[in-house]
């Protein structure tokens, strides 16, 4: 018997076979983190007449992964509006909305802001069991503003909801909420029980920031230190990781003091270069350590390229003081 393949069947129906060949390809592009091919493969023919969801969406999403969020947030808000029930556009088009909201004037943010909380519910609502959908409606609960909809008791119940699901993720996510709160006593309760969270980089991490933000660097670095220890394997450990290390090198330069580990720590971040929108300023505070440590040739190899490259007006000001 004669096999009937997917491209075969769709053209005995009339429809066209290139759909589902082009989902293959997004998918196989989207996998290897190519955003920019996949949008060259879908941008022509995505316009202002597409009625079509998938090829919205997967613009929008491209777009999104790209860091073009007021592109992505247009095009996914065509797709829910055409496939309203797809718990993926809307996670998607909840993200593009809240990195709209962070990109955003602070009259039009808590509008992005409101979208954004609104289409991560609806994500959840439509696919409660992904764990994805739980964790980023939680991690908006408990970061947001109230006028934004923010709520701690919201996040934290999302979060011993997520812990059933995913043990960890629900862990990081409570722990990130009493940190936030300030609630130390319970935070460290938590990590005491956890023999998870005791093998991560988060609640160093976490601990590391509160300890700056109170201008402790000394006791900070040595949290950042711990955290930058830790050896995972998933995406998010390996970026809190590689933050640790940045922020270690940024509290070096505070606390003016262990400038060779503050030196080797941003080396690491800088090496491994898969946190670009910490690169520029990991540049520059590297160069305040070598200037420190009277290494003003090693400094200014770093300071006149990055002058003559960054957009970031602060960044300029402050390499200027220097120069």
């Amino acid at each position: 018997m004669k096999r009937i393949t997917i491209a075969a069947l769709l053209l005995s129906l009339g429809l066209s076979a290139e759909p589902v060949e082009l989902q293959h390809e997004v998918a196989a592009l989207w996998q290897q983190d190519d955003f920019a091919a996949a949008k060259v493969l879908l941008v022509d023919k995505v316009n202002r007449q597409t009625k079509d969801a998938w090829l919205l969406a997967a613009l929008g999403r491209s777009e999104l992964e790209l860091g073009q969020a007021s592109e992505a947030e247009e095009l996914l808000a065509r797709a829910i509006k055409i496939e309203a029930d797809n718990a993926r556009y809307q996670f998607w088009f909840g993200r593009a909305s809240c990195d709209s909201a962070q990109q955003a004037s602070m009259f039009s943010a808590l509008g992005y802001a409101k979208r954004c909380r609104k289409a991560f519910e609806q994500a959840v609502s439509l696919a409660p069991a992904e764990t994805g959908y739980l964790k980023a409606l939680g991690k908006y609960y408990a970061q947001a503003p109230g006028i934004a909809g923010g709520d701690k008791e919201q996040a934290l119940a999302i979060a011993a909801r997520l812990e059933q699901q995913d043990p960890l993720q629900g862990q990081l996510l409570q722990l990130e909420v009493l940190f936030s709160a300030e609630d130390t006593a319970a935070a460290e309760q938590l990590i005491n029980n956890s023999e998870l969270l005791q093998s991560r980089p988060e609640p160093y991490f976490m601990r590391g920031i509160q300890l700056a933000q109170s201008r402790d660097y000394p006791a900070a670095m040595a949290e950042f230190s711990k955290a930058s220890q830790q050896a995972v394997a998933d995406d998010d450990g390996k970026r809190n990781r590689l933050l640790a290390l940045y922020q270690l090198g940024r509290a070096s330069v505070m606390a003016k003091a262990e400038y060779q580990q503050g030196i080797d720590a941003l080396t690491e971040f800088l090496a491994d270069g898969s946190l670009q929108d910490f690169n520029e300023w990991a540049q520059f505070r590297l160069s305040q350590l070598y200037l420190a440590q009277d290494q003003r040739h090693q400094a200014e190899a770093i300071l006149i390229p990055l002058l003559d490259t960054t957009r970031d007006d602060n960044l300029k000001s402050e390499i200027k003081k220097i120069l």
